[in-house]
């Protein structure tokens, strides 16, 4: 199964719950259970150049009858095992400029948008337990699936993490201080490192909401709540994400949340200095 999806939806439309989906996975002949997705926003007019990006891990199920409804809407399959994908409407499948499949932990895909396109990278890192090896492993993939993405772009990485990161102040604008955790566990860190290297920004630790609004995956104790997906984006347009919180009425029966981001594409504005034009010079009045 999929471990980490992204589903992709027009823009600046009202929402249709009968839209076609297609789906680009990283794997083949399998569900896709770890979503990011780019909604309408519940049917309200969006402006032109906003979009809702919402990233869920599907994959820990907790309702008895979730897995069924999943295998109805994605496909059928009797093999268990990650993977990272996205789901398109139909009425954007036309603004995908290309998808780039890199393993059962990372995905890409690129899409035109209004000024700079955007390329979305879908990652699903691995739990406290794996060894070091592994996780280097996949933040050096994950290094080199960013540096592919063309370098005007704006550039976001959604996803499961597996990593809590504090509010503990000593790592300047990259981390926000409106996290769940006041401490960084050992993941939390090494996303850190990839974004500090980077010049990126967490932005789910940047924007206040309720508590309630700040976990992202319930533990099957239905007690333990902790923050462990999230949205990070390039530096240079942080300012572009609007908000991202936590949806907790999205019916998966998964021990994750859906996570939503509203990021508004634009240029900035840059200001010019007024030049003046020097006048015709009178030669006449030189000479006499």
């Amino acid at each position: 199964m999929l471990s980490n999806v992204v589903t992709v939806r027009e823009f600046n439309i009202y929402s249709d719950s009968h839209a076609t989906i297609k789906a680009l996975s990283s794997t083949t002949n399998k569900p896709l259970i770890n979503t990011l997705s780019i909604d309408d926003n519940h049917g309200k007019r969006l402006k032109d150049n906003e979009v809702r990006a919402c990233t869920s891990n599907v994959r820990s199920l907790n309702g008895i009858d979730a897995a069924s409804r999943l295998v109805d809407v994605l496909g059928h399959t009797n093999k268990r095992s990650f993977g990272v994908g996205f789901v398109v409407g139909e009425r954007l499948c036309r603004k995908v400029l290309a998808f780039t499949p890199v393993g059962e932990r990372l995905a890409a895909i690129r899409i035109k948008a209004n000024f700079f396109n955007i390329s979305f990278i879908c990652a699903h890192a691995s739990t406290e337990e794996k060894d070091d090896e592994v996780k280097d492993t996949f933040y050096e993939q994950l290094e080199r699936t960013y540096e592919r993405c063309p370098r005007h772009d704006i550039k976001a990485v959604l996803g499961d993490f597996n990593a809590r990161v504090g509010k503990e102040g000593v790592f300047g604008p990259k981390v926000g201080k409106l996290s769940l955790h006041n401490e960084n566990s050992p993941n939390g860190l090494r996303l850190i490192d990839f974004v500090g290297a980077r010049n990126m920004v967490i932005s789910s630790t940047k924007f206040m909401h309720k508590k309630i609004h700040q976990p992202t995956w319930l533990s099957p104790d239905q007690e333990t709540r902790n923050q462990i997906d999230h949205v990070v984006i390039d530096g240079r347009h942080a300012s572009s994400v609007l908000d991202v919180c936590t949806i907790r009425g999205s019916n998966i029966d998964s021990g994750h949340y859906l996570i939503a981001a509203n990021i508004r594409t634009r240029l900035n504005a840059a200001k010019t200095k007024e030049q003046k034009t020097q006048g015709k010079l009178d030669v006449g009045k030189l000479q006499s």
